[in-house]
């Protein structure tokens, strides 16, 4: 894997991660307002990855990727960003607000009792340990990257950009 790539998508992981973790911020607020910032948030970080990606493409890998590489880029990206997001979702839960996780784990509980979910103990065992921060935390990363996955196999088409046959034919004289 190109170094060049690592290093961009580094770089732009920090950026996106600050963008997932004022996401995550405002989706845990019980405001109704910064809950639709939370849908303007999500819009912005696939419009902030296409500009990303394109001056990737355009400055790093002069003008010219391909699907791959892009779905690469995108990837790796997101990548960053969420590990770096998870970092600040485990502060927030293990040191801010710790009853959090447990109010969830509550009402999950009594979710599953209003629709007559037939649950045992060792269901109810387990997803007590998922809402542990670590662990709550750690499922965030694989869906920030899935989310990143649907989003890099379509945005690479968009961004992917081949040498023309006329550069091609005056490299080659």
């Amino acid at each position: 894997m190109p170094r060049k790539i690592i290093n961009t998508a580094m770089r732009n992981g920090l950026i996106l991660g600050f963008l997932f973790s004022i996401n995550f911020l405002f989706s845990i607020s019980k405001n109704s307002v910064f809950l639709l910032f939370t849908y303007a948030i999500t819009v912005n970080i696939v419009i902030v990855m296409y500009r990303m990606s394109v001056k990737h493409r355009d400055n790093e890998c002069e003008g010219v990727i391909s699907y791959g590489k892009a779905f690469l880029f995108v990837l790796l990206t997101f990548f960053y960003a969420a590990l770096i997001s998870t970092v600040v979702k485990y502060i927030y839960f293990q040191f801010i607000n710790t009853a959090y996780l447990d109010n969830v784990f509550q009402e999950s509980v009594k979710m599953m009792e209003m629709i007559k979910y037939k649950s045992d103990d060792a269901a109810i065992i387990q997803l007590e340990k998922m809402m542990k921060p670590a662990s709550y935390s750690f499922v965030g990363i694989w869906v920030n990257v899935f989310f990143g996955t649907i989003v890099g196999l379509i945005m690479a088409a968009f961004v992917k950009k081949e040498k023309s046959i006329f550069e091609e034919k005056s490299e080659k004289e």
